[in-house]
């Protein structure tokens, strides 16, 4: 199966690595807006043995009939209309997440994939790993679950350059970025998954000069439980998510990874209930993708459609809530 990259960021080489141990996978285009960056790009994650090609413009890539699959891992603002291309064109999409700017963008590509029969699946790889199938089954030793407490919070490696007055696609609005599309998703897509839409959302934001958040914090109600969701690009944080019940609770080290699970019992048992996860984590996404194709289905019966809008919904409540606003959305 004959892949092509839209992107040359850190994301998109954790893709290389990971595709390489997926013997279905063959890296055959590289998309970027300037041919040195894809050079660079393959010099650094690829051994040469086979020929890759460059593309600087996306449509000569979507005619590419050798391509049967696009990861596409451009900033957030160019997911849908890349997509949207892309599955016209034939090909099948693994769209980086956040999947679009909003819920009316998502619905965009989900009828071009019904359209032209071709599948599309958000890049969450949190609900592949093995780690949180481990945490699905192991929930119910807590007991009736009463809070949720997510966190990931992040000093950005180009935060210091946006200090300094740069323009970093990271920290602008056009880009549809910010700390809760990026990182906050995160530790939202879980509980999102496991308790559904909440029955009423509160947002708080820290914004920066440029007009996104640097900060979000989220209080998320249930009927009977409660979650909170914390996020940063500005702080580093201890990054442990929590799920409380009456009988105990566990804990997430790195709630994007899932590095480790451990469960400590209102009787005094502790264990770590967490197994040993590929270092590549996007493996597990790729190869539930390619399996996907293979069978001929259009959409992920992990990463469904409806699980993904669900999120994208939340998400988009509490920008409106907190004056949070993209280009994208006046469209």
């Amino acid at each position: 199966m004959r892949f092509g990259i839209i992107g040359t960021n850190v994301i998109s080489g954790g893709f290389v690595r990971a595709a390489k141990k997926v013997p279905e996978v063959a890296l055959h285009a590289v998309h970027s807006r300037k041919t040195q960056s894809a050079e660079r790009f393959i010099e650094r994650h690829l051994d040469g043995a086979e020929p890759v090609k460059i593309y600087t413009d996306i449509e000569s890539l979507a005619r590419d009939k050798e391509i049967d699959a696009v990861y596409v891992a451009s900033p957030n603002a160019l997911h849908c209309e890349q997509a949207v291309l892309l599955l016209n064109a034939g090909k099948h999409v693994l769209g980086e997440k956040p999947s679009a700017t909003n819920v009316s963008e998502l619905e965009r590509i989900y009828a071009a994939a019904r359209q032209n029969q071709r599948c599309f699946m958000e890049a969450l790889l949190t609900t592949h790993m093995p780690n949180y199938k481990v945490l699905k089954e192991q929930l119910h030793r807590i007991g009736v679950p009463r809070k949720y407490i997510g966190q990931y919070c992040q000093y950005s490696s180009r935060y210091d350059l946006y200090k300094q007055g740069q323009s970093i696609n990271t920290f602008m609005p056009e880009f549809s970025n910010g700390a809760l599309m990026d990182l906050g998703i995160y530790p939202l897509s879980p509980v999102i998954d496991l308790w559904g839409v909440p029955d009423k959302i509160q947002a708080n934001s820290l914004f920066l000069d440029s007009g996104v958040d640097g900060a979000t914090d989220l209080l998320l109600d249930y009927a009977d439980k409660q979650a909170s969701i914390s996020c940063s690009k500005i702080s580093n944080g201890h990054n442990i998510t929590e799920i409380q019940g009456e009988l105990g609770r566990i804990e997430i080290d790195f709630v994007s990874f899932i590095k480790k699970i451990r469960l400590y019992l209102n009787d005094g048992t502790v264990e770590n209930l967490g197994v040993e996860q590929d270092l590549d984590i996007m493996r597990y996404e790729i190869e539930h993708f390619v399996q996907l194709i293979k069978r001929g289905s259009i959409e992920s019966d992990i990463n469904s459609w409806s699980f993904s809008q669900s999120v994208l919904s939340v998400i988009e409540q509490a920008r409106k809530q907190v004056g949070l606003v993209y280009p994208g959305d006046n469209r």
